[in-house]
């Protein structure tokens, strides 16, 4: 027993301190700015015991650099290889509970980022949006108008993960474009690659199987899409 309960101790202490490390992968899930919430859709950070470290939105990596970490300070550097130096310095470190908590002033403002450990990459929205949707319904003013718009069921959108489009229109005609997805708002602009055809915008809801396009722009305005995951191309 005079043995045992040293080596529970150690064990007790080593958990402890791996829980209250800056190493692993971070799901970020919330983040203030002053008196703001400005949390970034499905950011994930991962920092790596070889002083290397990775970041990115959902399944899309986009920062990558190096870090360290001063013990007596408790503080925090990221140093970013490809992006700008924004001369804020490093973060104060904090642990409450399971989250990991940053802090440091940028611009004037304090700004408070709380990261929980995790597992698997964030799905963002733009990540859910990417398949194959035929048309299920279409609504205005909260009635449908699908027999109207659609009454031969020839529509469909094709979101390509490279950001681009196809849709096959209700007259069975082919277009493409681009789409993109808004960082910080379940958000999406379709751009036409033909001039006749203007860029629109709506908000989005995904789920598992269906997806829900609200127009926003002035030539959709409170039109309803609404689609079904596919995964053959309709005939």
């Amino acid at each position: 027993m005079e043995k045992v309960i040293p080596l529970l101790v150690a064990v007790m202490f080593h958990t402890s301190s791996l829980s209250q490390s800056v190493l692993g992968f971070w799901e970020v899930k919330e983040v203030m700015v002053g008196a703001d919430i400005k949390t970034p859709v499905a950011k994930w950070i991962k920092v790596n015991d070889d002083g290397s470290y990775q970041s990115g939105n959902g399944w899309l990596q986009n920062s990558e650099g190096t870090w360290s970490y001063d013990k007596s300070s408790q503080t925090y550097l990221p140093v970013e290889a490809n992006g700008i130096d924004g001369h804020y310095g490093a973060f104060k470190v904090s642990f409450k509970d399971t989250r990991m908590i940053w802090e440091r002033d940028e611009d004037g403002l304090h700004v408070t980022v709380k990261l929980e450990r995790t597992t698997k990459l964030p799905k963002s929205t733009a990540d859910k949006f990417v398949g194959l949707w035929n048309l299920k319904d279409v609504l205005k003013k909260g009635a449908s108008e699908k027999s109207l718009i659609d009454p031969d069921n020839k529509h469909y959108f094709f979101m390509r993960w490279d950001r681009m489009y196809v849709e096959r229109t209700p007259e069975g005609e082919k277009r493409m474009g681009f789409w993109h997805m808004n960082a910080h708002r379940p958000e999406v602009t379709l751009m036409s690659n033909t001039l006749e055809n203007k860029a629109e915008s709506w908000t989005v809801l995904v789920a598992e199987r269906e997806l829900r396009m609200t127009g926003i722009s002035n030539s959709n305005k409170d039109i309803v899409m609404i689609y079904s995951r596919v995964h053959e191309f309709p005939n």
